[in-house]
């Protein structure tokens, strides 16, 4: 649990450390609501799964990513709250998007396993209609089996 606590912890300060040095042009402005769906692979506890991931913007910073993956002990479905930490150029044209937050994440296996992990990461878009994500997924106990995991995919935007 420590290791996972510090883990976590990391990713935060390397995120705020890519913030802070961002392009001296680049700033942290309000961000258009931007939603996004797509395939994604997660991998963690020795295997990989699967599955579709999404981000729906609630306001300018706050989204809500639900997931559904489909490992080979059942089904992981959920949702993460996250806040972002939109970076843009002076063009206006995003360029990569941290976030940090919590989810919930419930495994429909024989044993149905309900987790909740802090999940932090970051969007980058590629173009208009085409976003790339990965995130890190930390989950805070790991008595039943639940590893860190990392999660990495690509979306189209709406």
């Amino acid at each position: 649990m420590k290791k996972q606590i510090i883990a976590f912890f990391a990713l935060l300060s390397s995120m705020a450390t890519v913030g802070m040095s961002a392009p001296a042009n680049a700033q942290s402005v309000p961000v258009v609501r931007q939603n996004s769906i797509g395939p994604s692979v997660l991998f963690g506890n020795g295997q990989s799964a699967i599955g579709i991931d999404s981000k729906f913007s609630l306001s300018d910073n706050i989204s809500l990513r639900p997931f559904v993956y489909f490992p080979n002990n059942g089904t992981d479905f959920g949702t993460a709250l996250t806040y972002d930490i939109a970076l843009r150029n002076n063009d206006s044209s995003l360029l990569i998007t941290p976030f940090v937050g919590g989810s919930v994440d419930v495994n429909t296996g024989g044993n149905s396993v309900t987790t909740v992990s802090l999940v932090g990461g970051a969007d980058l878009d590629l173009s208009e209609s085409i976003r790339l994500k990965g995130s890190i997924i930390v989950p805070l106990s790991n008595d039943r089996g639940q590893g860190t995991g990392i999660a990495v995919g690509a979306g189209f935007r709406f």
